[in-house]
């Protein structure tokens, strides 16, 4: 009898190293593709939806949550997969919560923490109108800060004692995704500083350009002209006045078009629309233009888009051999979307160095998408997109914070 009692152990013990096998190599597998996701730049919101699936089917039998803490000691809740109820808002703030709930607990301590029946719980009525009997949660910490917390909940008693160990390789998961979005974003907020620092110092430059040395040059002029009235008597002196101070309208001339690289003042003054139209009329190819932006925009996001017309339009000018340029800009809602086309002969690489290099980075840097498509024989379109909101101001650069 005791044989086989011992065989009878035996067996059993071997089928929960099995068991337990199985689950460890799950695990993994469901870890890979979460690596995966966050290896391939997938948006942090598409990583926590793929946590809440993958965290529900290794250890919950009822839901998973990404909840955040937010600064002002409110919580959001990012993503939730499994059972719904009327309190389960995803995207909005994690209200009506117990104060000694698993939500309460994770924000005072910092630690892992359980409740193995929502009946012991003031306040659990809702979980367990939803079907849940026990929760587990695991912090989830982003640079040494209580950044939010994973939640998994069941209907068939209590989970195992495990589970938070378990659901620890989930939330350092989640830190890394949080961590690089907000590295990201700290970049591109950086990136961003750099291009309006630029772009404010050539808006000076061509300022004291206008009023500095161009004005100086006017008056240099007049006071010729006037030199030159006086000196009706000596033909010669006067000729050689007057081509002088036709000389200097020249350089005047030279000046404003080289002001007007620097930093258009119609730009400042007017906005996106007039100062597209006066590209167009100074290209050297035929324009087509359809601009529908009716009010203003950052002054960096005009800019920008001025900037990559005029670029684009220099090098159909000079490399496309087209017959005619469009251009369409359009602010629709949260995007202003600007495309320049042609029928030149294409083959536009960005690798050459045509200036569509230095585009993509200034675009990029003001959280805008860049693209060329130029088959050769089939002309070149350009095409960006830049957020900006309606009301002048910029989305949120971080979606994770």
């Amino acid at each position: 009898m005791e044989d086989v009692m011992e065989v009878a152990g035996a067996a059993l013990a071997g089928a929960q190293a099995e068991q337990k096998l199985r689950e460890l190599a799950d695990t993994q597998v469901s870890l890979r593709r979460l690596a995966m996701l966050i290896a391939r730049g997938e948006p942090p919101e598409a990583v926590f939806v793929a946590v809440t699936k993958e965290v529900l089917r290794q250890f919950g039998h009822g839901i998973a949550s990404v909840i955040r803490y937010e600064f002002d000691g409110t919580t959001t809740l990012l993503a939730h997969e499994g059972t719904m109820g009327p309190h389960v808002r995803v995207g909005q703030l994690w209200a009506g919560h117990p104060p000694t709930g698993l939500t309460a607990t994770v924000l005072r301590s910092g630690r892992p923490a359980r409740t193995d029946d929502y009946h012991d719980i003031p306040g659990g009525e809702p979980y367990l109108c939803g079907g849940l009997r026990s929760a587990v949660a695991v912090p989830i910490h982003v640079k040494d800060r209580l950044w939010g917390m994973i939640a998994v909940g069941s209907g068939q008693g209590s989970l195992p004692p495990d589970t938070e160990q378990q659901m620890t390789e989930f939330t350092d998961l989640v830190a890394t995704v949080v961590a690089n979005a907000h590295s990201r974003a700290e970049l591109m907020a950086a990136r961003a500083r750099l291009v309006s620092a630029s772009d404010e110092a050539r808006r000076r430059i061509e300022s004291d350009l206008h009023d500095g040395a161009q004005q100086r040059l006017v008056s240099l002029i007049l006071r010729l002209r006037l030199v030159a009235e006086a000196s009706s008597e000596h033909g010669e002196i006067r000729t050689e006045i007057e081509d002088v101070a036709a000389e200097l309208a020249g350089v005047i001339d030279d000046l404003r078009e080289l002001s007007r690289g620097i930093h258009p003042a119609i730009l400042s003054k007017a906005g996106l629309r007039p100062a597209l139209r006066a590209l167009a009329r100074r290209s050297a190819v035929p324009v087509v233009i359809d601009v529908r932006v009716h009010n203003r925009l950052p002054e960096s996001v005009e800019m920008g888009a001025y900037c990559a017309v005029s670029e684009i339009l220099a090098n159909a000018a000079k490399h496309a051999r087209a017959s005619v340029v469009e251009v369409d800009a359009e602010a629709l809602g949260a995007t202003l979307r600007v495309r320049v086309r042609d029928d030149g002969i294409g083959g536009a690489d960005p690798v050459r160095g045509s200036g569509l290099v230095g585009l993509r980075d200034r675009i990029e840097a003001l959280g805008g998408t860049f693209s060329v498509h130029s088959p050769v024989g089939c002309g070149t379109t350009v095409s960006c997109e830049l957020p900006v909101m309606a009301g002048g101001g910029y989305p949120d650069a971080d979606p994770a914070e």
